[in-house]
């Protein structure tokens, strides 16, 4: 399970490096990430921790 602040790689999807953690969505389903100046929504299955 990913926590606020875990520095997360894509596996699937676009690639931009590590990204941070930001938020989390009420199931858990999607997580939301710092990259660089963006923020984006992954689904947590197609992300890893570093």
């Amino acid at each position: 399970m990913l926590s606020i602040n875990d520095v997360v790689v894509a596996i699937k999807g676009i690639d931009l490096g590590e990204m941070v953690v930001t938020g989390l969505s009420a199931g858990g389903y999607y997580v939301h990430v710092k990259a660089g100046e963006s923020t984006l929504t992954y689904p947590a299955k197609d992300l890893k921790k570093v």
